[in-house]
């Protein structure tokens, strides 16, 4: 299919819990780089306090399995026309958000793989001499859909047929891959590198404004030793400040 340019105007996160200061950075981020126009939705549980900055946010009662209730939280809201970006709360976008596709599913494919740990952090028999690429061959941490059909639906009903254990952790890859070795839909592709630019630090000025003139859109932390509101605070100010320092040399 020929590419053609789709504008999105539309972000959705998922965060639970009463500590929201990972989601408060992302949501600054995004305020800063997209500006107000751009509508903000806060995927959540029925206390989860609202994130300052938000557009609207959509409450339901969730299953205390992350898993099930990150694809209950997704199912609940209504798609439009325009993507709905679905992405990671430990992420700051340091571009305004772009995609040009005509397919209504874009998908983050993996890729960079290695052996998975079958035991971590519980034991996946599923996972035995396995590579992360041959059983999550995609990332849940952005996705773009659009139109009518809400392929949360079915993910979540995929999910919830998966052992326990699926609920509690990888379900929601796990569902996906099944989902698209499935043919439930057809799908393009999001560019890792731009919309989901994972990292373990916090870049440096030089860095970042690298990353910015790559046009990256939005990073992401991962790691087990991430200190990620540390990572994320740093990146941000960061941001404002490279800002700050390209305004004062337009203005010169």
């Amino acid at each position: 299919m020929n590419e053609v340019e789709a504008m999105t105007n539309r972000i959705a996160f998922f965060w639970v819990g009463d500590d929201i200061s990972t989601p408060e950075y992302l949501v600054k981020s995004i305020r800063f780089t997209c500006g107000e126009g751009i509508e903000l939705i806060q995927l959540t549980d029925l206390t989860t306090p609202e994130v300052l900055g938000v557009s609207s946010v959509v409450r339901s009662s969730l299953s205390e399995h992350i898993m099930v209730a990150r694809l209950q939280a997704y199912s609940q809201l209504r798609l439009t026309d325009d993507f709905t970006y679905f992405c990671d709360a430990d992420s700051i976008f340091i571009n305004p958000l772009q995609i040009e596709s005509s397919y209504n599913v874009l998908l983050s494919p993996r890729v960079e793989t290695h052996k998975i740990n079958p035991h971590y952090p519980e034991h996946y028999p599923e996972f035995e001499g396995k590579t992360t690429m041959e059983v999550m061959p995609f990332l849940f941490g952005a996705m773009a859909v659009r139109g009518e059909n809400n392929i949360f639906n079915g993910l979540l009903r995929k999910c919830l047929k998966l052992p326990l254990r699926f609920h509690r952790w990888y379900g929601d890859q796990v569902a996906l891959a099944k989902a698209v070795g499935a043919g439930n839909f057809i799908y393009g592709h999001l560019d890792p590198s731009i919309y989901l630019k994972i990292i373990t630090t916090a870049p440096s000025i030089i860095e970042l404004k690298q990353l910015i003139s790559e046009n990256v859109q939005m990073v992401t932390f991962k790691g087990p030793s991430v200190n990620k509101i540390s990572n994320l605070a740093h990146t941000f100010e960061a941001l404002k400040a490279l800002h700050a320092s390209d305004m004062l040399n337009r203005m010169k």
